[in-house]
């Protein structure tokens, strides 16, 4: 079917208030249609079929002649999950795009529930806000273009439910970078530009919040392989494996494959897509998606003349949980206490200041107090400097 289509200091109050409140909000998110009592908050479970939501378009596109993906891991097909709240006329959707192991119900509704939560204290453009993520098939694997497929599908299930929409975020985290960067890049009408999923070729994605995200599935593959081989990581073997399925084989005998699942080589698609803003978080000593993934694609954006927002994390607070770092990943773990700069964190975890930092420009987004007049802004992100040294917002 074809879709026709901050004010911070109170946003901080509110996550005081709501982080006593998340535990036992949380206990029946992974139920269809259930709600806190409290509260109007729907969150639905549905089955996701993008093979068959999808088989009038033209999605499989050129493939790599000497690579055929695994057909047996493109089954069982998938769960996703939707919030909103059942008192409001959704006009804007979060599209969430998860990482490598992690399942919506336990990662991503708490996140749902929280953000349906926060935007009634957004000052500009409070509520009418609603949130979608679906598992991708091969959930534990690395299914960056079968992950962008359910996501488009996702997507447009909910523009289908909510016809009021008007304006979509996506957020991907880790190997959601890649699925999400690959969902924009695959929705374009190659031959008359614009989104084949719309009847009049307006985008399906307004903005991109690209959050520790693989932009480069071949360097990824590259250093999963060589960390299975290594020390036999069970992420690193997971995700090489993965990746071959979701590809068919290794780089060398698909390039064209990785070419297609790497966004850092889709950013002049995503112009044509019509990506209004995107923003890129990414920390120094990350160990699992390294920080170079993260500077590449905010200048292969900024290339392509979308306006671009990079935002460099440096530290942690002392005591707190740096993620997994770059010093752990080479064996000077040891050093993290003594260094506190900030890692992967986990997608889960709200307050790590990756995690933290993207939810925030997903907020201005939302409020419409963010930049996107700037063709490209960096910023840094660290405990020891003050809260306002990124300026960017004083260039509108």
């Amino acid at each position: 079917m074809i879709i026709d289509r901050i004010n911070p200091p109170r946003i901080m109050l509110a996550l005081g208030l709501l982080s006593a409140l998340l535990s036992g909000c949380n206990s029946s998110s992974s139920s269809s249609g259930t709600g806190s009592s409290s509260s109007s908050i729907v969150v639905e479970s549905f089955i996701n079929d993008a093979p068959t939501r999808l088989a009038a378009f033209d999605v499989e596109g050129p493939r790599d002649p000497l690579c055929s993906p695994d057909e047996a891991s493109g089954l069982p097909l998938p769960l996703a999950y939707m919030a909103y709240r059942r008192d409001e006329t959704p006009t804007r959707l979060v599209v969430f795009a998860h990482g490598i192991s992690h399942e919506v119900n336990r990662s991503w509704v708490p996140h749902m529930r929280r953000e349906l939560m926060l935007a009634r204290f957004l000052q500009n453009n409070p509520g009418n806000v609603a949130f979608v993520s679906t598992n991708y098939r091969d959930n534990y694997g690395f299914p960056a273009l079968r992950g962008a497929h359910d996501t488009i599908a996702a997507t447009l299930h909910m523009l289908e439910k909510f016809p009021t929409i008007e304006t979509v975020y996506l957020f991907g985290v880790s190997m959601g970078g890649a699925v999400s960067g690959t969902a924009i890049a695959e929705s374009v009408d190659l031959a008359n530009g614009g989104s084949k999923f719309t009847e009049d070729g307006s985008p399906l994605f307004d903005y991109w919040i690209d959050v520790e995200g693989v932009s480069s599935i071949i360097e990824t593959y590259s250093e999963a392989a060589a960390a299975a081989g290594g020390t036999g990581n069970e992420t690193a073997m997971a995700a090489q494996s993965g990746i071959e399925r979701d590809t068919g084989g290794s780089p060398v005998q698909c390039p064209l494959a990785y070419e297609r699942r790497s966004p850092v080589f889709q950013a002049a698609l995503m112009k044509r897509a019509g990506i209004r803003a995107a923003t890129v978080v990414h920390a120094v000593n990350d160990g699992l998606v390294p920080y170079n993934q993260g500077r590449q694609m905010a200048g292969a954006l900024a290339t392509a003349t979308i306006p671009t927002q990079f935002y460099t994390i440096v530290g942690v607070f002392p005591g707190q949980n740096p993620g997994s770092t770059g010093t752990g990943t080479l064996g000077a773990g040891e050093a993290d206490p003594l260094l506190n700069l900030a890692g992967h964190a986990s997608e889960a975890d709200a307050f790590h200041p990756v995690m933290r930092t993207a939810f925030e420009q997903l907020r201005k987004m939302l409020d419409g107090t963010y930049n996107e007049t700037a063709p490209y802004f960096e910023c840094v992100i660290d405990p020891n400097l003050p809260p306002d040294s990124c300026q960017v917002d004083q260039f509108q």
